[in-house]
C-alpha cells in the first residue's frame, strides 16, 4: 500500500508538470520562441484565481471562462506585434534563440515587477477542492485529482487536434521545416501566431489549477518554467505525448528519490536524470535530430587606446571615494563575467547560462575554506575546482547546441546549489557561512582590475593566432570546421575551460565583499542573464564588447535602486527589451554601422 501510495504521488506531481509543459512545448515547438516569461503568464492566471475567489466568490473553473480568452488574446498580440517583427528580421537560427531568449527575459523582469508592485511579495493562497478522495485505495485531494486529470485530457486532446485537424496538420509541418511550409502553401506566421497564443491559454489553464493548492507569489513562475523546460527537452520539442512521458518520469524520479535518498536532492535527481536523457539523446526521448546553429561574426580590430585606459585605472582608488570604488568593483566585476562569458559563447554561438554556477563555486569555496587555508589558498583551491568541473561538463555537453545547451546550463547553476544547500543544511549542518576575512575594497579592486587584463590579454593573444582563426571558422560553420581537419572538441572544450576559470576567479575574488554567505547570494541566477545581456549589448565577437555593455547596464541598474527600487524590476526589464529590439548587434554593431554609412557618404561625395 506504501508503494501504491508514492507510484499515485509520483503521478500527481508528473500530472502538474505535464500540464504546465504542454503550452511551452507548442510555443518553441512550433512558433520557435524560447519563452522563459512563460511562467509568469502562469502565476497570472494564479492571480487572477486567488482574487476571483476571494473578492467575487467566483470559483476557478469559472474564472476560467474570462482569464484562458484574455492569455489567449495577450499571447497573441504579444507574438504578432513584439515577437515576431523581432524574430522575423534575421534569418540566422542562433540570433533567433538569443533574441528569443533575452526579450522574454526582459518581460520575466517587467510582469513580475508589475506584480511585485500591485499585490507585493505576500503568497496568496485560498481553499478550493481541498477535500480528501481516494483513487484506488490511494487518498489525495480533489484539486491534484482535478489536475492529473486536467494534464492527461489537455495532453491527449492537443495530439490529436495536432495529428488529426488541418490547424494541426500545418502546426506539425511548420514544427518540421519552416522553411518548407509555404512552398505548399502554410501562412507560418498565421499558424505560429495561433502556436504561440493557445500555448499561452493553456498555461493560464495551468496557472488556474496549480492555484488551487500553491500559493501564488510574484517569483511563483520561475521554478515552474524550468520544470516545463527539463520535460519539453526530454519528451521531444513539439511532442506531446513524449512531454506526458517525461513529466511522469519526473515526477515518479521525484517521489522515490525522495524517499530512498533526501528530499532536499530533489533538484539534483531530476536534473541527473534530465542530463542524462539529454547526453543519451539530445532531440528528446520522442524528438527529432536537434537542429543545429550558424551564424557570422562581426569583429573589430583591437584598439591601443582601451589598454591604456585599463592600466590609467591602476591609480583610480587614490582619487575616488568609497561609494565611487564600490561602484566600480561592480561594473570590473560585470566585465570580468561578460567578457570570460564572451570569450567561449561569442564566436562559439554557444549560449551559456551557468556564469553564475561558477560565480557561485568561486564565492562558497572562499566561504568554506578562506578561515582554515588562507585566502589565497582558498582561491587557488576554486580555481581548481572551478577547472575541473568545466572540463567535466564541457566533455559531456559541448556536443550539444541551441536550445539544448541553454537548458542544460541554465538547470546547472539549480542544480549546484540545491547540491550546496542539501550538504550545508544535511551534512555541515549550516544555513550559511560568515566570512571574517582583512581583505579590503581596495584589494579586491585590484585582483578584479587584474582578472580583466588578464582575460583582455588571453583573447587578444588568442585572436592572434591560429587558434583564432579556428574559432572564427567554427563559429561560421562548425561541419566545415570539422571537414578542413580542426579539432573542434578540443578547441570548444580549451575555450569553455578558461571561460569558467575567469567567472569562478570573479566569484572568489568577490566573496570577502559580503560578511555572510549562502547559497542564494553565492548562486544568484541574476548573474547568469546580467552577464548575457551585458555581453551582448555591448557584442560579444570582440574583446572590447562585454565592457561597452557592462558600464551603461550596470550604472543603470544602480540608479533604478536608489531612484526607483519599487519598480526597479519592470524598468530593468523594459530596457532589456529596449536592447534587443534597438540595438540588435551590440553597441559595436551600432557604431560599425553609423561608420560604414558615414564613410558610403563620403565616397559618394564628388
Amino acid at each position: 500500500m506504501v508503494l501504491l501510495d508514492f507510484l499515485m504521488a509520483g503521478l500527481v506531481v508528473g500530472g502538474i508538470y505535464a500540464l504546465i509543459a504542454i503550452g511551452l512545448n507548442l510555443q518553441y515547438g512550433v512558433a520557435r520562441v524560447l519563452n522563459l516569461a512563460y511562467g509568469e503568464f502562469l502565476m497570472l492566471a494564479g492571480y487572477a484565481a486567488f482574487w476571483g475567489f476571494s473578492l467575487l466568490s467566483l470559483s476557478p473553473l469559472v474564472t476560467l471562462f474570462v482569464a484562458v480568452p484574455a492569455a489567449f488574446l495577450g499571447s497573441l498580440a504579444l507574438f504578432n506585434y513584439v515577437l515576431y517583427p523581432l524574430l522575423s528580421r534575421t534569418r540566422n537560427p542562433g540570433k533567433r534563440e538569443v533574441d528569443s531568449l533575452l526579450s522574454t527575459f526582459g518581460l520575466l523582469f517587467v510582469l513580475q515587477g508589475i506584480a511585485l508592485v500591485l499585490w507585493g511579495g505576500t503568497d496568496r493562497a485560498y481553499s478550493f477542492l481541498s477535500m480528501p478522495v481516494t483513487v484506488v485505495g490511494v487518498g489525495m485531494t480533489a484539486n491534484r485529482l482535478l489536475t492529473l486529470v486536467a494534464a492527461l485530457v489537455l495532453a491527449i486532446g492537443v495530439y490529436l487536434a495536432l495529428r488529426y485537424s488541418k490547424t494541426g496538420r500545418a502546426l506539425r509541418s511548420i514544427a518540421s521545416n519552416p522553411s518548407a511550409s509555404p512552398l505548399v502553401g502554410i501562412d507560418v506566421k498565421r499558424y505560429s501566431a495561433i502556436a504561440f497564443a493557445a500555448g499561452g491559454a493553456l498555461a493560464a489553464v495551468a496557472g488556474l489549477l496549480l492555484s488551487t493548492f500553491v500559493a501564488v507569489n510574484p517569483t511563483l513562475g520561475g521554478a515552474y518554467t524550468m520544470k516545463a523546460l527539463i520535460v519539453v527537452t526530454m519528451g521531444g520539442i513539439g511532442h506531446v505525448l513524449g512531454g506526458l512521458i517525461a513529466a511522469f518520469m519526473l515526477g515518479m524520479a521525484e517521489t522515490f528519490g525522495a524517499l530512498l535518498l533526501s528530499p532536499g536532492l530533489i533538484t539534483a535527481i531530476n536534473f541527473a536524470l534530465f542530463s542524462v536523457v539529454l547526453l543519451w539523446r539530445p532531440q528528446g526521448l520522442f524528438g527529432g535530430n536537434a537542429r543545429a546553429g550558424g551564424g557570422t561574426s562581426f569583429t573589430f580590430p583591437k584598439e591601443l587606446f582601451a589598454l591604456l585606459a585599463l592600466a590609467a585605472l591602476v591609480a583610480v582608488p587614490r582619487y575616488v571615494e568609497a561609494y565611487w570604488l564600490s561602484l566600480l568593483i561592480n561594473i570590473l566585476m560585470y566585465t570580468a563575467l561578460a567578457t570570460g562569458w564572451a570569450f567561449f559563447s561569442g564566436p562559439t554561438r554557444y549560449i551559456s547560462l551557468a556564469a553564475s554556477a561558477f560565480f557561485g563555486i568561486g564565492s562558497y569555496t572562499i566561504a568554506v575554506l578562506a578561515e582554515p587555508l588562507g585566502y589565497w589558498q582558498a582561491l587557488g583551491v576554486a580555481a581548481g575546482v572551478g577547472i575541473v568541473l568545466s572540463a567535466f561538463i564541457g566533455l559531456a555537453t559541448l556536443r550539444l547546441k541551441d536550445m539544448y545547451f541553454v537548458i542544460f546550463t541554465f538547470g546547472l547553476a539549480a542544480l549546484i546549489r540545491e547540491v550546496v544547500t542539501w550538504y550545508e543544511f544535511s551534512i555541515a549542518q549550516k544555513a550559511g557561512r560568515y566570512l571574517f576575512l582583512t581583505i579590503t575594497n581596495e584589494q579586491i579592486y585590484y585582483q578584479l582590475l587584474a582578472l580583466c587584463a588578464f582575460i583582455f590579454i588571453v583573447w587578444i593573444i588568442r585572436d592572434r593566432s591560429r587558434m583564432g582563426f579556428a574559432l572564427k571558422t567554427l563559429g561560421a560553420d562548425e561541419t566545415v570546421a570539422r571537414q578542413i581537419g580542426i579539432n573542434t572538441t578540443a578547441l570548444k572544450l580549451g575555450t569553455f575551460v578558461v571561460s569558467a576559470l575567469v567567472m569562478t576567479l570573479a566569484g572568489g575574488i568577490m566573496a570577502p565583499r559580503w560578511s555572510y554567505m549562502d547559497t542564494t547570494i553565492a548562486f544568484n541566477p541574476n548573474i547568469s542573464f546580467l552577464t548575457v545581456i551585458m555581453a551582448l549589448l555591448g557584442g560579444a565577437t570582440s574583446v572590447w564588447g562585454p565592457v561597452l555593455g557592462v558600464i551603461p547596464l550596470v550604472l543603470i541598474s544602480d540608479f533604478l535602486s536608489v531612484t526607483v527600487p519599487s519598480y526597479f524590476s519592470i524598468v530593468l526589464g523594459l530596457c532589456f527589451l529596449f536592447i534587443v529590439f534597438f540595438i540588435p548587434d551590440g553597441i559595436l554593431g551600432l557604431v560599425q554601422e553609423r561608420w560604414r554609412k558615414w564613410k558610403s557618404r563620403g565616397n559618394a561625395q564628388p
